[in-house]
């Protein structure tokens, strides 16, 4: 199902293939009246679902910049993550550009790759919608993008960061293991992780789909790794059923099952059981679009704002993993770490 909450003055449920009701117009004005400036609207379309976490964030990050601005704020969520299907993503897509061809928002703020492939790329070089993009792992080519009604916020895994933090706790590792969900976002995320520079060899790449092939791919990993590097895992799916797993399930049975350390790049990778990582932050990429936003509603033409790459992020250390895998902990470290979870037993 796509949703879409109302924040402003306009609220719809939207489900594929239906098209949502426009709000009851107000009444005119009363004549001589000097009428009211529209209030501009901005449409925030979420790849994903409301209850991920990554999806708050950048809702947070959004809010905080338009909040100057008196601004009609609607959040769509595609919800493809929960619903992987190419069939439910065209569906999702095309719901969500009958509600921007009905409601003509001024600016949209999409996020992730699934929102740009489905939605974004058939709006390029228009002009209108105005868009920004954020959260996007592909290299920009692959949605038409540069073009000159688009800007945006890409997004990076902290590979190199994540590596150094790592050898805080564990100097030694010197070949890692990259594996992550069948997904574009992963397909983005892997390839930006192969160009950044580390002392570290990458020794394998997978993209396991479900969790018959996720189970035998951490397993072979423990002998031929001394870390396996997780970007997502929030696809993989029953092998019986084909319907989309548990992430926390996914996760917690790779922590359990892992004797080497599992670095992660999102703040819920480690809360779900990997020992550490340098994370990217969702509350950057939607604050740094919601500005981007602000400017363009404030007259400047959406192509004259740099693409920005979101570079902020902040080190995370799960010390129950570290306990689990029997790595000692400097006792400096979590006071120098910008997050620690799970305390010691």
């Amino acid at each position: 199902m796509v949703t879409v909450i109302g924040i402003g003055c306009v609220g719809w449920l939207v489900r594929p293939g239906s098209a949502p009701k426009a709000a009851q117009a107000k009444p005119a004005a009363a004549s001589g009246a000097v009428a009211e400036k529209p209030r501009p609207k901005v449409l925030l379309i979420q790849s994903y679902h409301a209850e991920y976490e990554w999806c708050a964030g950048i809702n947070r990050g959004v809010r905080r910049a338009l909040a100057p601005l008196d601004t009609q704020l609607e959040v769509l969520y595609m919800d493809t993550k929960r619903h992987p299907q190419e069939e439910m993503k065209q569906k999702a897509g095309q719901a969500a550009r009958d509600l921007i061809d009905r409601w003509q928002p001024d600016v949209i703020i999409a996020a992730d790759d699934n929102a740009q492939k489905y939605v974004t790329s058939h709006y390029v070089g228009r002009e209108k919608p105005r868009i920004v993009f954020c959260g996007v792992n592909a290299e920009l080519p692959a949605y038409g993008f540069p073009a000159p009604n688009v800007t945006g916020v890409l997004e990076r895994p902290h590979f190199a960061q994540s590596v150094a933090y790592r050898r805080k706790l564990v100097p030694a590792v010197k070949m890692i293991a990259i594996v992550s969900d069948d997904t574009e976002t992963s397909d983005g995320a892997i390839a930006c992780m192969r160009k950044e520079k580390t002392d570290c060899q990458i020794v394998s790449i997978a993209r396991p789909s479900t969790f018959d092939e996720w189970q035998r791919e951490i397993t072979r990993c423990q002998d031929q790794a001394d870390a396996i590097a997780i970007f997502n895992y929030h696809t993989v799916k029953d092998p019986t059923t084909g319907t989309v797993m548990e992430p926390k399930t996914v996760m917690g049975w790779t922590a359990a099952n892992s004797r080497i350390p599992i670095l992660g790049f999102q703040i819920f990778t480690v809360d779900d059981g990997a020992l550490c990582g340098y994370l990217e932050s969702a509350v950057e990429q939607g604050y740094k679009a919601g500005l981007m936003a602000v400017e363009i509603l404030n007259g400047k033409s959406a192509g004259d704002i740099p693409i920005l790459t979101a570079l902020d992020g902040q080190s995370m250390l799960n010390l129950r993993a570290a306990e689990q895998l029997k790595i000692p902990v400097p006792a400096e470290l979590p006071g120098m770490t910008d997050v620690v979870v799970g305390d010691r037993k």
